[in-house]
């Protein structure tokens, strides 16, 4: 206990955020010593181990120690060979005595109830109050009034050895807790109570000891092994600008108009702050994001930066580019890599495989502390990783607290937000409040984000930071410029047109559709003849896979001198199903040949989404299967998409999409992947069209797929086919938001009772629709 609230002291101001450290020292400052007080708490979590039916695990050992008016009650209820404990767990023993004992002291019912329940959760889970109630009948258990007196004087003993003075004389009735100050103390609890079972810094003294003694030996090495832990908030640099973090070198380009404003409009918060970035492939969104984060840290005084990427290759992409970033500026501190194939990753790159952080495959305690102890995201001060860890802080789940209160100090940033399904993007909007009522800043990126979308987002945010239901939070302001950067704060919101870079300037995608299937293989060898690099992007693996086969039977078997120069092209095969080790090798091909500097050699590269969300590949024309207008202009972003001086018209082939008299007919790797309604608005839009005109169209074509039934009208001969899959899109997307919300958190507005974060448990894996359209 002593160790515990030592570290607890600490830990707290470098493991919470502002607004919850602010939060949770208001709570107590009525006592005194606030951070004295939150530290006592955290160190009685075990409290209710102190009773006969935990001492009973070892009764001999137990009775030895406690002496014999305590043997007889332990003895009573001690563990038999054997036989199954049915005795009251000891987190519910703990919230029993608090609550009892904060009341007598003189706090009211209620808070003396929230702080209860907020230690006897300590394992993951907090205990209903009806089950603490009936925790008072198992007086065998809990050892009645004697074992509470002798309960009460070692917590009186401990405060003493602290240096707090006796609770009893405090007013206790001044204090008031809500849940931003419970899910401080939750997560600093449970934080602290694995940092201090840390065997490697801690050995239990075998005998009688000098409790004084103790308590000083103990400070230094709180101090320790919170250190050792590696929870060391992030320092960036006095200078945060663009510049200060990217002096100009031949790696790094020219500042981007749409970086200029963001850097402008985040360099004087004061407060939490959510940032919205909207712009074209190629903008620099990534830097920009990092530069936001780095400015934030440093102006509100903040722990660090965890960027969620929707794939483990784009985590791995941006892991370099922050580390990068890191180098330029001469810092040394380590960027965590999170998820399931960090270790592999790390490994290939002849990396030190400790920076990083798997997966954690299940919510019990034990494999919570293993999480922890192996230093994984929560305690990173950088983070990279897949988004799916951080929309897990918002499913009720074991330890879920534990991760807002890692998040409560860190600038979050979500990446590719149009990319996720309606399952996860339900998740995100709850997680979203939360992270506004915990006071967490936000940056999140995308090229092709419906402008409904984005209100969402915004409105989800604000009305966490507000204290406020979305329904109550004034509308999001107008902006039809694109890029375009919107900036949310507690008093308001504010959009901002941005300018657009030369390489996104009047960029014209010339359209060539619908290419049928038989011609796939022609058009791609049409395309790579005069030594171009070409890309056709498949939804499913099967269809990659036999374009493939197909392609690569073809170059072989077609004579040398059909290609310009004698030079057949290289045909590469990348999707998310391939060997681990295989797709690596493929990746840093495409890296060498298509990347920022690469050097642009024949070949065409067949591949799935990988190829539109994973890598920044630059290629001179591409073959899609046809999908959603906002996934389509995604992938055309892996066109010209950093030099397009003297390589022709911006090509972009649509396959996967016959037109009939009645309505078009999708192939099953485009209507299984992708909901057919919005496929046929999609197409309906396209149909006619032989260009493009980014960016300018961008926002408006893709609001128009996304926008109210009347944004698309419905060509002629369509109705039944449009009828029907609006149905079953609506159905779908009712299924989806439903699913989520049997997941999700309480709405963190008016009185939330703690006990509901972890009410009914789920699996926090359940980030992502298992399978069907988006």
């Amino acid at each position: 206990m002593i160790d515990t609230a030592l570290v607890a002291r600490e830990l707290l101001p470098r493991l919470l955020g502002p607004r919850c450290l602010v939060m949770l020292r208001t709570t107590f400052r009525p006592l005194g010593d606030a951070d004295g007080w939150i530290a006592v708490l955290c160190g009685i979590h075990d409290l209710g181990k102190y009773s006969p039916t935990f001492q009973g695990i070892k009764a001999d050992l137990a009775a030895g120690r406690l002496g014999p008016e305590a043997a007889s009650d332990v003895h009573f209820v001690r563990k038999l060979d054997g036989v199954q404990r049915l005795d009251i767990p000891h987190g519910l023993l703990t919230a029993l005595h608090v609550k009892d004992m904060l009341t007598s002291w003189g706090a009211d019912v209620v808070v003396a109830d929230g702080i209860a329940v907020v230690l006897g959760g300590h394992h993951g889970y907090f205990p209903k109050s009806s089950a603490v109630a009936q925790a008072r009948t198992a007086r065998n258990d809990h050892g009645g009034e004697t074992w509470a007196r002798w309960r009460d004087a070692m917590v009186l003993q401990i405060v003493d050895h602290l240096g707090l003075v006796d609770p009893r004389t405090l007013p206790w009735s001044k204090v008031e807790f809500d849940v931003v100050a419970g899910v401080g103390l939750a997560g600093l609890t449970t934080v602290s109570d694995w940092i201090a079972s840390d065997e490697s810094n801690y050995e239990s003294p075998d005998g009688p000891f000098d409790l004084a003694e103790y308590v000083r030996a103990a400070r230094p090495r709180a101090v320790h092994a919170v250190l050792k832990a590696g929870v060391q908030p992030w320092k960036p640099p006095v200078d945060t600008s663009f510049r200060g973090l990217n002096p100009k070198t031949s790696d790094v380009p020219e500042v981007r108009p749409v970086q200029v404003l963001a850097e402008r409009l985040v360099a004087d918060r004061r407060g939490p702050t959510m940032v919205v970035v909207e712009a074209p492939t190629g903008e620099g969104k990534t830097l920009l994001a990092l530069q936001a984060a780095a400015t934030l840290v440093r102006t509100l005084k903040l722990s660090g930066v965890y960027v969620g990427m929707p794939t483990k290759a784009t985590s791995n992409q941006v892991l370099e580019e922050f580390e990068a970033l890191l180098d330029r500026i001469k810092d040394t501190t380590g960027v965590h890599l999170v998820h399931s194939d960090a270790r592999n990753y790390l490994a290939e790159r002849d990396t030190e495989p400790s920076d990083i952080g798997h997966d954690d495959p299940h919510d019990d305690d034990t494999a919570a502390r293993e999480w922890f102890t192996r230093k994984k995201s929560l305690l990173a001060s950088l983070g990279v990783g897949t988004v799916d860890q951080v929309v897990r802080a918002g499913i009720r789940s074991g330890h879920g607290f534990v991760r807002l209160a890692g998040l409560s100090g860190k600038v979050v940033v979500f990446d590719e937000v149009h990319a996720y399904g309606v399952h996860m993007s339900t998740l995100l909007d709850r997680l979203l409040m939360w992270l506004g009522r915990l006071g967490v800043s936000v940056v999140v990126l995308s090229a092709t984000l419906p402008t409904r979308r984005r209100d969402e987002l915004v409105r989800a945010w604000q009305a966490g930071v507000t204290g406020r239901r979305p329904g109550s939070v004034a509308a999001v302001p107008a902006c039809g410029g694109y890029p375009r950067v919107t900036v949310a704060d507690e008093e308001g919101v504010t959009a901002h047109k941005a300018g657009v870079s030369k390489v996104n300037r009047e960029r014209d995608v010339v359209l060539d559709h619908p290419v049928p299937a038989e011609r796939v293989v022609s058009w791609l060898l049409e395309q790579a003849r005069s030594g171009r690099g070409v890309t056709a992007v498949h939804n499913t693996v099967s269809r990659a896979k036999k374009t493939y086969e197909e392609v690569n039977a073809t170059v072989a078997r077609l004579p040398q001198e059909h290609f310009v120069d004698g030079v057949r092209p290289v045909v590469k095969l990348i999707h998310g199903q391939m060997d681990r080790v295989e797709r690596s090798e493929v990746e840093r091909w495409l890296r060498r040949g298509f990347g920022p500097t690469g050097t642009r050699v024949p070949a065409i590269v067949v591949g799935t989404q990988v190829l539109e969300q994973s890598l920044d590949l630059d290629f001179d024309a591409m073959l899609t299967d046809l999908a959603p207008m906002d996934l389509l202009i995604q992938r055309a972003g892996r066109v010209h998409r950093h030099n397009r001086t003297r390589r022709g018209p911006l090509l972009l082939g649509i396959t996967g999409v016959t037109d009939t008299d009645n309505a078009p007919v999708f192939p099953p790797h485009v209507h299984t992947i992708y909901a057919r309604y919005v496929l046929l608005r999609t197409w309906a839009l396209l149909r006619h069209r032989t260009v493009i005109h980014c960016p300018q169209e961008v926002p408006a074509l893709v609001d128009a797929v996304y926008g109210p039934p009347e944004a698309v009208p419905c060509p002629s001969g369509w109705q039944t086919a449009w009828r029907q899959a609006e149905t079953a899109h609506r159905t779908h997307v009712h299924r989806q938001v439903d699913r989520a919300a049997n997941l999700y958190l309480p709405v963190p507005v008016g009185e939330v009772v703690l006990e509901q974060l972890s009410e009914q448990p789920q699996d926090p894996r359940r980030t992502r629709e298992n399978k069907g359209n988006r």
